[in-house]
């Protein structure tokens, strides 16, 4: 009795992780309102990494406590970019980030903190930029839109 009980709960936290995988997931996509340029942190003076064509799906992994930039990924490069350009779904119709996370009381949208070191290690360090990494760590990521 005790295997089939110790089954049935790990069958139980299976589904339970899904549907919350599920449930992220859905609210991680958005789409972009209009050409924008992809930054490598969030700071429009960073170095570009791309830009992202207006109507494109980005995948959003979160965004900084403030929610005014957001780590994003599309057609596989990742970087940054400011919530002004991302529409999310919400009820049948898309909004901006900013109007979605005012409309929410707590907007499903993870706060992902950035650190340059690891960021741009993981992303980019086959880029021409990557050695002056130490030119951007003094940057007041805080006060730029």
């Amino acid at each position: 009795m005790k295997v089939e009980s110790g089954i049935q709960r790990a069958l139980f936290a299976a589904a339970l992780a899904t549907a919350s995988l599920a449930f992220v997931h859905s609210a991680a996509a958005g789409y972009v309102r209009t050409n924008v340029v992809l930054r490598s942190g969030p700071n429009a003076h960073v170095p570009a990494v791309g830009m992202v064509l207006a109507g494109s799906r980005v995948h959003l992994y979160g965004c900084e406590k403030d929610y005014r930039w957001c780590d994003v990924s599309v057609a596989g490069r990742r970087g940054w970019m400011s919530s002004r350009y991302v529409n999310v779904a919400y009820h049948d119709e898309t909004v901006l980030l900013p109007t979605y996370i005012r409309m929410m009381q707590g907007p499903n949208i993870a706060v992902v903190p950035f650190n340059i070191d690891s960021y741009w290690s993981s992303n980019y360090s086959d880029l021409y930029f990557y050695n002056e990494i130490g030119t951007w760590r003094n940057v007041d990521w805080g006060h730029d839109e």
